[in-house]
C-alpha cells in the first residue's frame, strides 16, 4: 500500500484566542506541523488555511486535507470549495456525528454576515455517512475519500493527522492535550 502525505487541520480556542494546527503525516510518520491563528466567530479560516497550506514546504506533496468539520473558532466557517479551488488539494471534512443542520443554521442567524455563512454551508455540499463517520468533500469523490480516511486511521476512528492536530491545538490553548 502506497502512503501519501496528508494534513489534518483542527483548532482549539478559549475566549478570543483561537489557533489552528496542521499535522502532516505520511503513513504512520509525522513529518511536520503548520500553525495559524484565526478570529473566533470570524470569517478568516478559509484564507488562513489556504495561506498555511501554500507556504508549507509540503504544499506540492499533499494528497488531501482532512478538516474536523467546517467550523473553527466557534462559527468561523471554512469554505472547502474555495480551499480546493485555490490550492488544488482535495478536502475531506470528517465529522464524528451528523450535524443538526436546522439547529446549526439557526445559530448562524445570531452572527454577522449570515448570508455569507449560509453560502459557505451550501457550497460544502452533501454529508455522507461512511462507517460511523460523516464526510463532506471537495475535489475528490466519496469512494476515494472513504479509502483515504480508512488508510489514515490508526487509533480511534478519525484520521491520525486530525487526531494529532487536535491534541496539539488543545495543548497550546489549554496547557495540556484534551483526549480525542
Amino acid at each position: 500500500m502506497k502512503s501519501w502525505r496528508v494534513v489534518g487541520i483542527d483548532d482549539s480556542f478559549s475566549g478570543d484566542f483561537c489557533c489552528m494546527v496542521g499535522c502532516v503525516m505520511c503513513g504512520r510518520n509525522v513529518e511536520g506541523f503548520m500553525y495559524e491563528e484565526i478570529t473566533v466567530d470570524g470569517l478568516d479560516s478559509t484564507e488562513k488555511i489556504i495561506r498555511m497550506l501554500k507556504r508549507s514546504k509540503f504544499y506540492g506533496q499533499l494528497k488531501c486535507v482532512f478538516l474536523n468539520g467546517i467550523t473553527f473558532g466557534g462559527f468561523n466557517l471554512a469554505d472547502i470549495s474555495e480551499i480546493y479551488a485555490k490550492t488544488g488539494i482535495p478536502v475531506i471534512v470528517v465529522m464524528g456525528r451528523e450535524p443538526d443542520m436546522e439547529e446549526f443554521c439557526n445559530a448562524l442567524k445570531n452572527l454577522d454576515n449570515f448570508e455569507d455563512r449560509i453560502a459557505i454551508v451550501r457550497r460544502s455540499g452533501n454529508i455522507h455517512r461512511v462507517k460511523g463517520l460523516y464526510l463532506q468533500v471537495s475535489g475528490i469523490g466519496f469512494k476515494e475519500a472513504e479509502k483515504l480516511v480508512e488508510e489514515n486511521v490508526f487509533r480511534g476512528k478519525i484520521p491520525e493527522a486530525l487526531r494529532i492536530a487536535h491534541l496539539i491545538a488543545s495543548a497550546i490553548v489549554h496547557g495540556e492535550s484534551k483526549n480525542r
